[in-house]
């Protein structure tokens, strides 16, 4: 074999190596917002799609939600099993659209250093995104995050 091809390969592997990010250092999922994801179920015209990323210790959550059937209240992470209540992690921001009844949620402004037991949470898909309304102070539209190794 060519010394110089054995060269220029390993020094194509050995650059590969150094410049790239580990496979599990950042991941990604989409998040579909929706009513039957209650329990029980909110019948509502509203919908929604999030990406929520996870790196290193943070958790970032960028997407938008439109059609709620009465203006906003909040939108929160939340913490629980699949398909039951749960507690309130952080307050998520959104900007609104005029009516109030849809918006965005930027990821500058939704970004979260997760403690280390959170991120436990995270890893056993024990999170998700809850969204209110005036009409569904309880929540109008939910998203579960699938665990995340």
């Amino acid at each position: 074999m060519n010394k110089g091809i054995v060269i220029y390969t390993a020094a194509i592997v050995i650059g590969f190596l150094m410049f790239s990010e580990p496979v599990n250092a950042q991941q990604k999922q989409e998040i579909i917002l929706a009513g039957y994801k209650h329990k029980p179920p909110v019948a509502t015209t509203g919908s929604g799609m999030l990406t929520v990323t996870f790196k290193n210790d943070t958790l970032t959550i960028d997407g938008s939600f439109k059609d709620l059937t009465s203006q906003y209240s909040g939108a929160y992470l939340m913490v629980s099993l699949r398909g039951q209540s749960g507690n309130q992690l952080y307050n998520l921001r959104a900007e609104l659209n005029e009516q109030k009844t849809g918006g965005t949620f930027k990821p500058t402004d939704n970004k979260f250093a997760l403690s280390n037991a959170e991120i436990q949470l995270l890893k056993k898909g024990e999170l998700y995104i809850n969204i209110s309304s005036f009409d569904n102070q309880n929540g109008e539209l939910r998203g579960n995050i699938s665990a995340i190794n």
